[in-house]
């Protein structure tokens, strides 16, 4: 998601997603719900969620060295 993020804001590239996660969806400036081949709502993300800080707070994984074993 953050390379789509960074082509979309430092590129001016526009991307379609298409997904059933709410969540992902999230991640978007703007989400078109279609039902039954019709558009249902079109509206802007007030509060996007950013990849990168999520990326940059996630918990750093200490290695297993059982694998030496």
């Amino acid at each position: 998601m953050e390379i789509f993020q960074r082509l979309n804001r430092e590129m001016g590239i526009t991307l379609v997603l298409v997904t059933h996660e709410l969540d992902i969806a999230q991640y978007a400036k703007r989400v078109v719900v279609f039902r039954d081949g019709k558009i249902n709502s079109d509206h802007a993300i007030e509060e996007q969620r950013d990849a990168s800080e999520e990326l940059r707070n996630l918990p750093v994984l200490e290695d297993d060295d059982d694998d030496d074993e």
